[in-house]
């Protein structure tokens, strides 16, 4: 009897209550809020648009591939090591030369392999400044911040870098080392700072201001003296081989130069994260980025000399907390300005060329890092709104830049035809450098591979192919209003090669499938792009497709061609006729 009232105090004693019990239960998993979804939601969704942006544009590279090609290998497409001392546009390309030949070698110079790569490397942006938040930050508030993050670095004003990998890769292969560096210094590791950043003073001159950056993060810390020294004593090396490697500016500047010219080209470089258009708007934006990283860095300054004259250890706080993103607003500042003395001469307002945006969106993310760690009621009380408008109205602002982006991707099959055809004029002014075609051919860098299409169907004609000229329907060409949903028109009075064709056409409403340029004998000598925005055509006329739009090049010797359009496998001849183009009646 006494055994069993001993068990049963044991247990009693051992077992939790069943309060505690529906406790354990309940806390094992809770499920997120919507706001958490949300905030979750608006951190994934941007990195999958920039990769949905690098995967839907043009397969075929664009403008720089094709130079740093060309110079940085020799005559079979090897490549040239000796060519590496050698600058482009002022910037150093080893790396840049490297990944472009891998491309060439690998993906037969895939435009879209170069725009993933540069999301993987906007991944690494991102991974540097979460990796940077302070601990403090948590919940709700530090969420937003990196969905803002997010929403910068991957941004529709980013869109250069992703649907032009080319480009990207270019700018990312300087900055992304360089801000992973100030990562690194921010946490007091200064080997591997310097040796990211020196891969990427490797690979552009956007990485160059990331000497200072590392000595400022390494005194701001108060770290040892060789920290602050190397970084500084690093930048100096880079700076005077830089010097030495660049070649003299041959003649006068393109504009007559003042001192506001270059203050207005520093200022649009920054401030064109608010404006893509409005070269005003993008000028007062830069002028007050500059004030506040002015302002942060000052205040970090004196905030460092109070600590020393009460003697804290090491640091204060604050400014050890801050010291790598004061680091990286002053790098992307210094950027700001090395683009800025170097465009001026083309113009006050140059930054507003999509190409420089990742320097004024990295310097807002540093700028929104720096206000969500102010110990400030009001600021940690709306933080998450503060991020979100931040993030959300920057992304919006970028969609007028990526909108011009998105229509040269439409052409671009126009200089695959070109380069395939021969047609050097038009293949010089889409920048592939004609006199190179021969090495990209050897090279098999596409479209000079087997899978070359003109896009007509697996049966469709090809370059060489004949086709029966009598068989085809004739597209009438027709004034509205008539109710015609089958029409067609060359903007030309003659059908000749090495030279841009372009027109529209539509079938049951319906944009074409391809578009044949042949002899007069219906051998096929050429081709182009179909799906063109036609703005005037879908107003012109009722009910048919705003993608009406096409653009063609034959090969050089032509002289009065044919243009046929094919939908589902039928031709249509579009009949030439000068004179006023009927969409625009």
């Amino acid at each position: 009897m006494s055994e069993r009232v001993d068990e049963s105090t044991t247990i009693a004693a051992t077992d939790p209550p069943p309060e505690e019990q529906r406790t354990a239960k309940t806390t094992r998993f809770k499920a997120p809020g919507l706001g958490v979804i949300a905030l979750w939601g608006l951190l994934v969704a941007p990195v999958v648009l920039a990769l949905a942006e690098a995967l839907r544009s043009p397969r075929l590279n664009y403008w720089d591939f094709w130079r740093v090609f060309s110079i940085t290998t020799d005559a079979d497409g090897t490549l040239d090591p000796s060519t590496f001392v050698r600058l482009y546009n002022d910037h150093p390309v080893i790396t840049v030369a490297l990944t472009f030949w891998a491309d060439a070698k690998f993906f037969a110079g895939s435009n879209w392999v170069l725009g993933v790569a540069t999301v993987v490397l906007g991944l690494c942006v991102f991974a540097a400044l979460w990796r940077m938040l302070p601990h403090q930050l948590t919940g709700h508030r530090r969420l937003a911040v990196l969905a803002a993050f997010s929403l910068l670095i991957f941004s529709s004003a980013a869109v250069d870098y992703y649907g032009a990998g080319w480009m990207g890769i270019q700018w990312f292969l300087g900055i992304a080392p360089a801000v992973v560096a100030i990562s690194f210094a921010h946490h007091g590791r200064t080997v591997p700072a310097v040796v990211l950043g020196l891969i990427g003073s490797l690979g552009h001159g956007s990485a160059f201001p990331v000497w200072i950056a590392l000595g400022l993060v390494a005194w701001l810390r108060r770290d040892r003296l060789w920290k602050v020294l190397l970084p500084l004593l690093m930048g100096l090396t880079v700076l005077i081989l830089w010097r030495l490697a660049a070649e003299p500016t041959v003649g006068d500047p393109p504009s007559i130069l003042g001192a506001d010219t270059y203050l207005g080209s520093i200022a649009s470089v920054l401030g064109r994260t608010w404006a893509t258009l409005s070269a005003d708007t993008a000028l007062f934006g830069g002028i007050a980025m500059i004030v506040l990283i002015g302002l942060a860095v000052v205040d970090s300054v004196k905030r460092r000399g109070t600590a020393i004259e009460l003697r804290a250890e090491p640091a204060t706080t604050d400014v050890r907390g801050d010291a790598g993103w004061i680091g990286l607003i002053t790098h992307m500042a210094l950027a700001g300005v090395l683009v800025g003395v170097g465009r001026a001469k083309y113009s006050n307002v140059e930054g507003l060329t999509g190409r420089y945006s990742v320097i004024g969106l990295i310097a807002v993310a540093g700028l929104l890092a720096l206000l969500a760690t102010r110990p400030i009621e009001k600021i940690q009380r709306n933080l998450v709104p503060i991020a979100l408008v931040i993030g959300l109205g920057t992304y919006a602002v970028g969609s007028t830049n990526a909108a011009i982006v998105r229509k040269e991707y439409a052409t671009q099959p126009v200089l695959a035809v070109a380069m395939q055809a021969g047609a050097d004029s038009v293949v010089k002014k889409m920048n592939a450098y004609p006199e190179n075609l021969e090495k990209y051919r050897r090279f098999g860098i596409y479209p000079f591979t087997p899978d070359f299409t003109l896009g007509c169907g697996a049966n469709g004609p090809e370059l060489g192919t004949a086709i029966d000229v009598s068989r085809a329907a004739v597209l009438p060409a027709v004034a509205p209003p008539t109710g015609e949903r089958t029409a067609g028109f060359i903007e030309a009075s003659a059908v000749n090669g090495d030279r841009k064709l372009i027109g529209w056409a539509f079938i049951d409403g319906e944009q074409a499938d391809c578009v044949l340029v042949t002899d007069a004998s219906g051998t096929v000598v050429g081709g182009g792009a179909v799906g063109l925005p036609r703005r005037d055509v879908s107003t012109g006329f009722d009910h048919v497709t705003g993608r009406a739009g096409w653009e063609a090049v034959a090969k050089p010797g032509l002289k009065d061609g044919l243009v046929f359009v094919s939908r589902e496998g039928r031709l249509y001849r579009i009949a030439s006729i000068s004179g006023k183009d009927p969409a625009a009646s």
